[in-house]
């Protein structure tokens, strides 16, 4: 077996160039939820990644231990067990 040697980094540690991929690659579709207007009628609505503010983003990624490259690539498996 061949090992390889890669660095991991938080949300927060990305340069823009690389945030803006993580958006592009991975939240494009955003997270659906049910809204419930004045009248009682339930519509679904769309919240996105990309609108957040940055601290939002830094809490979501931090809270699902989500690590990526330098270049903004989702990292899996990345902890030995």
């Amino acid at each position: 077996m061949e090992q390889v040697k890669i660095n991991a980094y938080k949300y927060s540690e990305l340069s823009e160039d690389s945030k803006d991929n993580v958006n592009y690659k991975y939240f494009l579709d955003g997270f659906d939820y049910e809204d419930e207007d004045e009248d009682g009628n339930i519509t679904v609505k769309y919240d996105y990644f990309q609108d957040w503010e940055l601290d939002e983003q830094i809490e979501f990624c931090d809270m699902n231990d989500y690590m990526f490259d330098v270049n903004g690539y989702l990292l899996t498996n990345y902890k030995e067990n």
